[in-house]
């Protein structure tokens, strides 16, 4: 089945297409005269998702994109399952894309790989390699996550100032694949299985990130008191694993339900509330235990007088947290276009049915293009700088300019 959408604005206009048929030149060609037919000709952006099932001929399927709608710039990856228009196409085939134009944009486009690296060792170097200019808005980015160096990445990025206020970095990585050397990325012609892709985005468009966490707190903020690398060894004084251990045992049994499904742990953004709530953390994977030292290992290195909560995941919360995200978006001027990148762990998995975060987004939005992916782990901006996530929903969300 074909699906797609249009929307046509003073001085924009943006198309999305997605495809769930199987054969991949099909697809492509489905989406490509769709998107052509919706007067997306000579796009300023087109990006593209493609289920892993099309990895095979992918570089046929980006160059029909490119032979018939002639974008300025392509970027695109494969991942475990793509969504777009009203259609989520959770693990089967799928291929959906998004074309957008908008006068006086610029977009420049970067790579990261072995041949032409990002200046990570030189933070001052990185504005010229990714073209950041005074009116940039945003940097789009795919990446590879067995090939990326992520710990360092993030990091770099956030070093980038625009008029002295951060540049958010939206995007994810591509999902595709459980072994290295199998995902595929695309930027223009270029085409590659490693490391990352991307355009800055600058001029006369408006970038929103919507991030929504699939998960809330339980128990009580407690603050590091003891680590060894990436784990936790004693919280408030207390051997990690005690803590976890009794706060399990006062949870109430809805709780205590959630808690065997997996556990979370969330870091604190700012130190200085008084309370803290619901969008108040930046959450990070528990990967294991260490029941000789008492530590409990997590997805980062945690650092002493840090102030963290456990989490669990939640689909009534996660429900909760997107409407109260979008409540703000619908008091701005309608959108043009949307990029969703949805963790993989969401979709049927968290919320028992699929179509979830896309459907409420396309409602509450009044039902913009919009494409994307269930990516193996999402960026965006949260606490005044951007990170990769898990478990959440990153909605970007493109407008006109208010002058125009």
């Amino acid at each position: 089945m074909l699906s797609t959408t249009t929307r046509v604005q003073s001085a924009a206009s943006a198309a999305s297409a997605t495809s769930n048929h199987s054969d991949t030149r099909t697809a492509a060609m489905e989406i490509a005269h769709s998107l052509h037919d919706a007067a997306a000709v000579h796009a300023d952006v087109l990006l593209f998702f493609a289920s892993y099932h099309h990895a095979a001929a992918f570089s046929e399927a980006t160059a029909t994109l490119r032979d018939v709608l002639l974008p300025e710039h392509l970027i695109g990856c494969t991942a475990e399952s793509v969504l777009g228009d009203d259609q989520e196409l959770d693990g089967t085939a799928g291929m959906s894309a998004l074309a957008i134009s908008m006068d006086d944009i610029r977009v420049t486009p970067f790579i990261g790989s072995i041949n032409a690296p990002l200046p990570l060792s030189r933070p001052e170097a990185i504005p010229a390699h990714v073209g950041l200019g005074d009116d940039s808005k945003a940097i789009l980015m795919l990446s590879d996550p067995f090939s990326t160096p992520i710990t360092r990445l993030m990091p770099a990025l956030n070093t980038l100032r625009v008029n002295d206020h951060p540049i958010p970095v939206v995007g994810g990585m591509a999902s595709g694949a459980s072994q290295p050397g199998h995902n595929r990325l695309v930027l223009d012609e270029y085409i590659t299985n490693t490391g990352l892709i991307g355009l800055t985005l600058s001029g006369n468009l408006e970038i929103d990130t919507i991030v929504s966490q699939g998960c809330r707190p339980i128990g009580n903020p407690m603050v590091i008191t003891g680590a060894d690398a990436n784990m936790l060894l004693e919280l408030g004084g207390r051997r990690a694993m005690d803590v976890l251990e009794d706060m399990a045992r006062t949870l109430p049994e809805d709780d205590r339900e959630l808690l065997q499904r997996g556990l979370l742990i969330g870091n604190v953004l700012n130190e200085q509330k008084a309370r803290f709530g619901r969008g108040d953390f930046l959450v990070r994977s528990i990967l294991g235990v260490n029941r000789d030292q008492g530590g409990i290992i997590v997805g980062e290195i945690p650092r002493l007088g840090q102030t963290i909560q456990f989490h669990v995941r939640d689909a009534q919360a996660a429900h909760e947290d997107l409407h109260l995200l979008l409540d703000a978006q619908q008091l701005d001027r309608e959108s043009l276009a949307v990029l969703l990148m949805s963790c993989n762990g969401r979709g049927h998995q968290l919320f028992g049915q699929g179509g979830h975060d896309l459907s409420i987004i396309r409602e509450r939005l009044q039902r913009p293009p919009i494409t994307g992916c269930f990516a193996a782990g999402e960026f965006g901006p949260i606490g005044g700088a951007s990170h990769l996530h898990g478990h959440t929903a990153v909605a970007t969300v493109f407008r006109e300019c208010a002058s125009n």
